[in-house]
């Protein structure tokens, strides 16, 4: 039985609302206070965490967690959109990287965001039972560099993949706008070019302003399923899919 319109929108909502949840777990994760240090001791593992609650660590993976759920629903209900709108074989590579790409997102992303958190808790349980920052950064970040690996695959085709994929589909006008302020905003709408101007430009500002920057490149996840919506709805006025 074909989903209605009005299903279609609310999966592509809910999955909007994971890459929110992400972006809740990306400022328990990152954001500092006023005067906070935001000093770094190797690749990711910051002399702030010795200060964050654990609170804030637990539940940046339940964020994760519960986000990714979410983030399944919307992207497998855009995925369903694009196979229903892309008909002609030329284009239907896109349609199978989509697919490749939220799939391994929806696995990657919540073992991301409690791989960072365990990084952080590891550098925060060892100080305190030793009170040597060093030591206890050096312990955190070999297990975070074991991650790596499969940290910047899951990157590589997750986000930039994603991003390639999506600036493809409004370049070609799959995805239909039909003004050129909005194709301009839709080069926007991924997690590569959102978080590289929009995150770049607010880490220049001072506190709190540059705190906006934890969180964009999940919000360019969000903004992949708004061109869900919009797709949606052109497909339903031209008649592509029934109500």
């Amino acid at each position: 039985m074909q989903k209605s319109v009005e299903k279609r929108r609310k999966l592509l909502i809910i999955g909007i609302c994971g890459c929110l949840m992400y972006v809740i777990g990306d400022f328990l994760y990152a954001a500092t206070g006023k005067g906070q240090s935001t000093e770094a001791i190797g690749l990711f593992t910051k002399v702030a965490y010795l200060e964050m609650a654990t609170w804030r660590m637990w539940a940046s993976i339940i964020c994760g967690f519960v986000g990714t759920l979410l983030y399944y629903m919307g992207f497998t209900q855009m995925y369903d959109l694009l196979k229903i709108h892309i008909t002609d074989n030329k284009n239907q590579i896109w349609v199978k990287l989509f697919r490749i790409s939220y799939i391994i997102g929806t696995v990657a992303w919540a073992w991301v965001h409690a791989m960072f958190m365990t990084n952080a808790l590891i550098f925060k349980y060892v100080y305190e039972a030793y009170g040597d920052v060093q030591t206890a950064a050096d312990i955190a970040n070999r297990v975070l560099y074991a991650n790596a690996p499969g940290m910047v695959i899951s990157y590589i085709i997750c986000d930039v993949g994603l991003a390639i994929i999506m600036i493809t589909l409004v370049w070609k006008g799959i995805i239909p706008l039909k003004k050129t302020g909005s194709k301009i905003l839709a080069f926007f709408c991924n997690p590569i070019v959102f978080p590289g101007v929009i995150g770049n430009v607010a880490a220049v500002f001072p506190w709190p302003i540059n705190q906006l920057d934890h969180g964009t490149e999940s919000f360019g996840h969000a903004l992949v399923l708004v061109l869900g919506l919009i797709l949606l709805n052109e497909m339903t006025r031209s008649g592509d899919i029934g109500k």
